[in-house]
């Protein structure tokens, strides 16, 4: 699976845009503001429906435009599947081989993608929520029941929420309804949980000996915190009683897989306190490359790898590292502003995209 064409228009400062590769290794080359992080985010765009500089998707169309689309042309199996992506005031519209699809779900990774981005420091240092959206972007990719499950529970929390706001003002209201909704949040939410666990468990076979790799006398753990963790059906609607008489009192539900979290455990401590920002990113790094591993070995998916200013990040010796132990099937994506920073044998195997403020030029 490779992604042999791509085209935008009206995508963030590009009228238009082209690019057609038969390559796995592509380099995009450019002076900082020129447009190389625009082109990684548009294949994301492509693959999730989403962009990963902003909660506010309008930010990828192009100023005093109507419409910003995205065209790719994927390979899978020796056959080409056309993707579209349109954004307009109005919403999203996706096509898949001119076939206009209903459900954002029925087109969304028709290819993964994986990114390393310094923004994506975020994860490990900013809030369970940032961690959260994390691990349900990564299982959104891999498994489509996890997307139905976790729109089910955010449902029951938002009417539970609700009613609590309701019972706050009005002691007197039964708890009938509750007792419901707390039945299926133990349920949805325990399926939740177990999926969130098998994954990190995944992420824990390979992240290791990654690390170790930057750091060979270090150690890193992923650890999962929730409050439905190893806990039987009858232990978790046990839990939810406990504590609803302090919720209707906040007016807020405090229990479920909502306030999960991840911790990456740097040598036993948590890195978000006690890691530098040097091994932060090294960390980060070890997790974009164990989901690769993930995919790859467990799931038998080939993602699109993309690298966003990851030479600004490393000294050489890492840099190297990686690409040398790169799957050679995987097609990866990279930004830099200066080709020296990559060994020539990379370059000379590589497609070279050059931006400049004039306009692109290929090699």
């Amino acid at each position: 699976m490779r992604i042999k064409k791509l085209e935008l228009t009206n995508f963030r400062n590009y009228d238009k845009f082209k690019l057609e590769t038969d390559e796995n290794l592509n380099i995009i080359i450019g002076e900082n503001g020129v447009g190389k992080t625009s082109i990684l985010e548009s294949i994301y765009v492509c693959s999730l429906a989403r962009t990963f500089k902003s909660n506010d998707e309008d930010v990828i169309l192009k100023k005093d435009k109507l419409f910003s689309k995205i065209k790719i042309d994927l390979e899978v199996q020796n056959k080409i599947k056309k993707l579209e992506y349109t954004l307009t005031d109005k919403g999203k519209k996706t096509k898949i081989n001119s076939s206009l699809k209903r459900k954002i779900s029925d087109f969304i990774s028709q290819y993964k993608v994986i990114l390393f981005s310094p923004d994506e420091l975020r994860i490990i240092k900013e809030s369970p929520n940032t961690r959260r959206n994390y691990l349900n972007i990564s299982l959104s990719q891999i498994n489509k029941t996890y997307i139905k499950l976790l729109n089910n529970y955010n449902i029951l929390i938002k009417n539970k929420n609700d009613y609590l706001k309701k019972m706050y003002i009005n002691s007197n209201m039964d708890e009938t309804y509750l007792e419901i909704l707390d039945v299926k949040i133990s349920e949805t939410g325990r399926e939740i949980c177990n999926v969130r666990k098998e994954y990190i468990d995944k992420l824990n076979k390979y992240i290791k000996k990654i690390f170790k790799k930057f750091k060979k006398n270090d150690d890193l753990y992923v650890k999962y915190n929730s409050q439905f963790l190893d806990k039987s059906l009858t232990e978790i609607r046990a839990l939810l009683k406990k504590n609803r008489f302090n919720e209707i009192n906040l007016g807020l539900t405090k229990t479920g897989i909502h306030r999960d979290d991840i911790e990456f455990l740097h040598n036993g401590n948590n890195s978000k306190d006690f890691s530098s920002q040097g091994i932060q990113k090294l960390i980060l790094l070890s997790l974009k490359m164990a989901e690769l591993e993930v995919l790859v070995n467990d799931y038998y998916e080939e993602p699109v790898l993309l690298l966003d200013d990851l030479f600004s990040e490393l000294d050489s010796v890492n840099q190297n590292s990686i690409l040398n132990n790169l799957n050679k099937n995987i097609q990866v994506f990279i930004t830099t502003t200066d080709l020296n920073n990559i060994k020539p044998s990379m370059v000379k195997k590589s497609k070279v995209i050059e931006l400049s403020r004039e306009g692109e030029r290929n090699e």
